[in-house]
């Protein structure tokens, strides 16, 4: 049977984490990690829980670069004004699970499990976020769309944990959206989540980022469509992505394929549509 430890501080929770290593399940709103270690699929040694730990637990703005604590739920991220800025975000929090959910569920967890079908964590690679990994040897930052090795493995060692994600802030100019297909409306797991974060100048699209989620073994950037609509004006790049099947989609025999191959173009153009709206917005 495994132990349960519940450290008071994050130093306390690094040391064990250290002793155990790969032996040591860390849990937070443990939404997805219990239902690995009730169904066997997982058996660790020792299980260390941080979700009470307040050094984790806070978003804040500093330096044009907003930061989420490992430990933040996202109720509580949803509830914060610096994020009710970001449609694109908040959006992706409420396609997420059920409220029970959002209460416990964490964003560093979302990133931490490195499922392909992630909501917020497609949405924060489009935001161009970074991962914040500490240990007792210190701090390391690792670029989210470099943090994914494949389905379910990063380059997190297992005596790190995700001490924070950061972002560039919203800037004027700048939109977000996020665009979710799933097969039912509420606590689904999506068949193509897209992520897009755009800046204007005037009419043309200065700079764009797009990610694509549940299309690959993980997330990834759509690397090709946002070069191609970058100096195109709103209206061009609109069209130009509803008829852009893009590249980085390398998806795999599945039920789903052909409908994937058929509707991924389209949830695109929305989420992008929804950037462009928000960007508006915000000129």
């Amino acid at each position: 049977m495994a132990e349960f430890f519940r450290p008071d501080t994050l130093q306390a929770a690094l040391e064990l984490l250290a002793r155990y290593q790969e032996k040591a399940a860390v849990v937070n709103g443990g939404s997805d990690i219990v239902i690995d270690i009730s169904q066997k699929r997982i058996t660790p040694c020792a299980i260390v829980s941080i979700g009470q730990l307040t050094e984790l637990r806070y978003v804040r703005e500093d330096k044009d670069w907003i930061r989420l604590g490992g430990a933040i739920p996202y109720r509580e991220v949803a509830r914060e004004p610096i994020c009710q800025k970001i449609e694109g975000l908040i959006t992706a929090i409420s396609n997420l699970g059920s409220p029970g959910v959002r209460a416990v569920g964490t964003p560093a967890g979302n990133i931490g499990t490195a499922a392909p079908a992630a909501d917020c964590a497609t949405m924060l690679m489009a935001l161009g976020a970074v991962v914040v990994l500490v240990s007792t040897q210190g701090e390391r930052t690792v670029p989210l769309q470099d943090f994914y090795l494949g389905r379910n493995r990063t380059v997190k060692r297992p005596d790190e944990l995700i001490y924070e994600i950061c972002f560039p802030a919203i800037q004027p100019g700048e939109g977000t959206g996020y665009c979710k297909v799933a097969r039912r409306k509420a606590q689904d797991i999506g068949k193509i989540l897209v992520g897009a974060r755009i800046q204007l100048a005037g009419d043309v699209i200065r700079r764009a980022a797009i990610s694509l989620g549940a299309l690959n073994a993980n997330i990834v950037r759509a690397c090709s469509l946002e070069e191609a609509v970058t100096g195109m004006k709103s209206a061009e790049a609109q069209q130009y992505l509803k008829e852009t099947f893009p590249k980085e989609a390398v998806l795999r025999e599945s039920y789903f394929k052909e409908y994937k191959e058929l509707t991924t173009r389209a949830v695109v153009a929305q989420a992008f549509s929804q950037a462009l709206a928000s960007a508006e917005r915000r000129k």
